[in-house]
């Protein structure tokens, strides 16, 4: 086990929610239910589905709740998607998409039904999303980088130390690191940084083992680093604070 100091915590923690493959394609589509950066979506004329394990999602809807605009270019049968940060392109049927002029892949192809677009949850992952999906409640989540860190730090800074071990924390984890310890570490950060006021920015990469949440904390008196490290299964494998030099006035 890894050696726990003062100012730095590395955890493992279960992301909300988990892979559990389905052995039949589901026929009560309108009883899943989507859940995107912790509100419901509501689907109009079509709805999520099960195709064997894999989780469906209708993509107009998905999107535009996560302020995207989306065209049709009919002369290449190219789905668009643009927002402030992103260009987006990819052709239905497929397993890969252009994501700001850089090709990325994801695991199961798109598909058109009724004239309709459906992604796989894996698409989403592949945007740099948090994905997750829990067969038992059948119920999806995705939620975005700073989001996910958010509530996360949230948890810490309001002192529900109980609850983030009960909704996070894996068997392992809750065998090895104690909540008076993680509690400690916490203290210790606002000790030196003051009151906790925020996220200041989150910036999110992915990598063959999955995907690295980079957000700075403010304070009142400093700012931290926050490093969330996910695996492909949306697991949080690592987390670190470490606070950061005082910058002089």
């Amino acid at each position: 086990m890894r050696r726990i100091s003062a100012f730095v915590l590395s955890i493992l923690l279960l992301t909300i929610g988990s892979w559990i493959p389905a052995q039949t394609v589901s026929s009560a589509a309108s009883n899943m239910n989507v859940i995107l950066n912790g509100q419901s979506l509501k689907f109009e004329d079509s709805a999520p589905y099960l195709s064997g394990s894999t989780v469906m999602i209708p993509l107009r809807e998905t999107v535009v709740a996560l302020k995207y605009i989306t065209s049709y270019q009919k002369a290449t049968d190219t789905i668009q998607l643009n927002s402030v940060q992103n260009k987006i392109s990819f052709k239905s049927g497929g397993q890969d998409l252009i994501l700001n002029g850089v090709k990325v892949s994801f695991k199961e192809n798109t598909v058109v039904r009724q004239d309709r677009v459906y992604v796989p949850l894996s698409f989403f992952a592949a945007l740099g999303l948090v994905t997750a999906y829990d067969a038992g409640t059948n119920q999806v989540e995705v939620y975005t980088p700073d989001v996910t860190a958010g509530v996360i730090v949230g948890l810490l800074a309001a002192g529900k130390y109980q609850e983030l071990e009960d909704r996070y924390f894996d068997p392992v984890m809750k065998r090895a690191i104690s909540i008076p310890v993680i509690q400690q570490t916490w203290e210790n950060i606002s000790t030196l940084g003051g009151n906790y006021l925020g996220l200041k920015s989150t910036v999110s990469s992915r990598n063959e083992e999955g995907m690295v949440l980079q957000s700075v904390l403010s304070f009142s008196d400093s700012e931290a680093s926050f490093e969330i490290r996910l695996n492909n299964s949306a697991e949080i494998t690592e987390l670190r604070i470490i606070p950061l030099p005082v910058k002089l006035p």
